[in-house]
């Protein structure tokens, strides 16, 4: 604007702008507020429905503690159909993985597995079902297809040394218990000392060692 205009003249120059720029003004104005309240909704709305399934969940781990199988169902089934895009949902999947596998229902125990795989968004959740699913593969004798699934883990994971003592299961299930061996000693040198699951390897490694030995006595 001329700073020398005079005071009316300045008026009727804003006038004449507001008048042509004014309209599209109060329709930003009122587009960004309906996006800052909306976006307020939204996260309002994730939050309780968050908080929700929380409450479900606590539920479905109270009811999986007792026993009641019944109520981990429906509430399991509840978190996967009605709040998927929880990690509730996920949880609830690889809690009834978990009681398909101490059922011996090991298919069952494999889709839902597969489920976590598909539709969770956390890395550690599918790298959870991916090792708990590789196991389930190799019980029910499906040795290529749990080296397979093995084979499409990322590497570079806290998963690594599971991932590699499931290889040593399945050169056990194969018959080649020196690689079996050598697969347990690559998990313990990645395990830490206080690891729960270390024992159980220590054991694996052990009962294979013998193996080894005498493979290595041949060799001589």
């Amino acid at each position: 604007m001329d700073a020398h205009l005079t005071d009316d003249e300045k008026l009727a120059e804003v006038k004449k702008w507001w008048g042509e720029n004014g309209g599209s003004i109060i329709t930003g104005v009122v587009l960004g507020l309906a996006v800052l309240f909306g976006g307020k909704a939204w996260f309002a709305y994730q939050e309780r429905n968050a908080e929700t399934a929380s409450n479900i969940y606590t539920t479905l781990m109270t009811a999986l503690e007792g026993g009641d199988e019944q109520v981990v169902n429906e509430r399991a089934a509840m978190l996967i159909s009605d709040y998927s895009s929880t990690p509730y949902a996920a949880l609830a999947a690889l809690a009834l993985a978990r009681i398909n596998i101490e059922a011996d229902e090991l298919e069952a125990a494999q889709s839902r597995l597969q489920w976590v795989m598909d539709n969770s968004d956390s890395d550690t959740m599918r790298d959870t079902a991916r090792l708990r699913m590789a196991r389930v593969l190799v019980a029910m004798g499906n040795l290529d297809a749990a080296t397979s699934l093995l084979d499409q883990a990322t590497t570079g994971t806290p998963f690594d040394p599971l991932y590699t003592e499931v290889r040593g299961d399945i050169d056990v299930a194969r018959g080649d218990r020196v690689a079996a061996n050598k697969a347990y000693q690559a998990a313990l040198d990645a395990t830490a000392s206080d690891s729960p699951g270390r024992h159980l390897l220590q054991l694996k490694y052990d009962s294979t060692l013998v193996a080894t030995t005498a493979a290595a006595g041949v060799a001589e």
